[in-house]
């Protein structure tokens, strides 16, 4: 090799072109710059792709703003979303509404949720999904939600505050089936029946709680404020009940008969309701305290020893009906007209006007403001019944629908904004930010080869 090279010409290097050291320079920090450029790009759609998925995800520590003066109710129900937080995560403050949302003809994707009352927030009362979504009771001042147990026997029911997100066991002194009849004005007393179960299941559903405790169950009284439940005996099987606005009296319907009965369990009177109806559930007695709302029956009735008792709880709305009004003493002002083309009686703004649920020919459900006497009506909100349930297969539902009572007064209709649902769950988080970390990688390896 050293003989090879010893016959090599002797030259010089040939000399380079005139600026040529500069050019490759200035090319070498150009790709350098291009290099650095393409590397800060992949980090910052690393950082964007991040703060939008892991910030919805992270539960800020600031609790809900204080209650604005008027309660305000969308003119529009938000659609079904899988990235609606929970009231435990997120809590939403005081509610306007809590209902039943989704279908389950193909998947069971049913949630309970909360619409807010000073704000467009969508919350799922997570309390409801570990109990498999029971019956439950909205407070008046939407500030808590009350529930029991569909699924068997339970030794406590559950208060949900929307405000912290924390709950409270409330215990009934033994494992009973309950039925939660009426909330109280005032916020303070609940009444529900209850009764021993001794059925598994034999009414042909899964909640057979509530059938086989409108047959036997007993009227009981809580006070929330002590957590103590006095029993009333002579009330029995308590079929569906209402308080009194001063919330020192109860209407509670056995057979065909309201008895009306103070806080200590004695009775002052009786209204006899018409075969084939029964007293409007929570909301049937009126705010000047002279009339009695009633509803056809939702299924086969009160139970009258052989038949009745199935209460159909659960069942999506749908079926317009009409809403009569018995005078409580004779001898005053007639009771207002039959409203009519009722869906659900949901409360009242005033005792000349009350909030019902309505369905057109489509099957879209709405809240509307009726004007007893008059019959004018004015449409408050709609429901999103588009086919965004069970991943894009169904229309959605509605069912076990309350609006806070106490708040209706003074409702304000807002324009609906963008909802707010709340931080996404961990189970949709992890996955997808798992997925943009991998695909940054990928890319931020293919700009460095380039």
């Amino acid at each position: 090799m050293r003989d090879l090279f010893a016959t090599l010409p002797d030259e010089p290097a040939p000399p380079m072109p005139a600026g040529y050291l500069d050019t490759v320079l200035t090319l070498g920090r150009r790709s350098a710059r291009r290099r650095r450029i393409g590397t800060a790009a992949v980090w910052a759609v690393v950082v964007l792709a991040l703060a939008v998925l892991v910030v919805p995800g992270v539960q800020l520590p600031a609790q809900p703003g204080a209650p604005s003066k008027k309660p305000g109710l969308p003119d529009r129900f938000a659609g079904y979303s899988l990235l609606t937080s929970t009231v435990t995560k997120a809590p939403p403050g005081r509610a306007i509404a809590l209902y039943g949302y989704g279908n389950g003809e193909l998947f069971n994707m049913f949630q309970p949720l909360v619409v807010g009352a000073d704000r467009e927030t969508y919350r799922q009362v997570d309390a409801m999904q570990e109990r498999n979504r029971p019956s439950a009771l909205l407070a008046p001042d939407g500030t808590r939600v009350l529930l029991g147990d569909d699924r068997g026997a339970t030794g406590d029911l559950v208060l949900v505050d929307l405000t912290t997100g924390k709950r409270r066991s409330i215990p009934l002194g033994g494992p009973v089936g309950v039925r939660l009849l009426a909330w109280s004005p005032d916020g303070r007393y609940v009444a529900y029946s209850a009764a021993p179960l001794t059925g598994s299941g034999e009414f042909g559903s899964v909640n057979f709680v509530d059938p086989e405790v409108g047959r036997t169950g007993t009227l009981r009284l809580l006070d929330l404020s002590t957590g103590r439940s006095t029993e009333v005996p002579a009330v029995k099987p308590a079929w569906t009940a209402a308080f009194a606005p001063d919330s020192r009296r109860l209407a509670v319907q056995v057979g065909q008969e309201a008895h009306l009965i103070d806080l200590d369990g004695r009775e002052s009177g009786s209204v006899h309701i018409t075969a084939g109806r029964e007293l409007a559930a929570n909301v049937g007695w009126s705010p000047d305290g002279r009339f009695l709302a009633t509803v056809p029956w939702a299924a086969d009735g009160p139970f009258d020893g052989t038949v009745g008792g199935n209460t159909n709880h659960g069942v999506f709305l749908s079926i317009a009906r009409n809403v009569d009004f018995i005078a409580i003493t004779d001898g005053g002002t007639p009771p207002p007209t039959p409203v009519q083309d009722v869906v659900q009686l949901l409360g009242w703004r005033s005792a000349g006007s009350v909030v019902i649920a309505t369905t057109n020919a489509a099957g879209q459900l709405s809240l509307t403001e009726v004007q007893l006497g008059a019959g004018t009506r004015r449409t408050l909100s709609r429901f999103d019944t588009g086919d965004t349930c069970e991943l894009g297969t169904q229309t959605c539902q509605v069912f076990d629908l309350q609006l806070a009572t106490g708040l209706l007064p003074d409702l304000t209709v807002r324009h609906a904004g963008r909802p707010q649902r709340g931080p996404w769950p961990a189970a949709l988080t992890i996955p997808v930010a798992t997925v943009v970390l991998i695909a940054a990688l990928l890319l931020w390896r293919g700009v460095r080869r380039t």
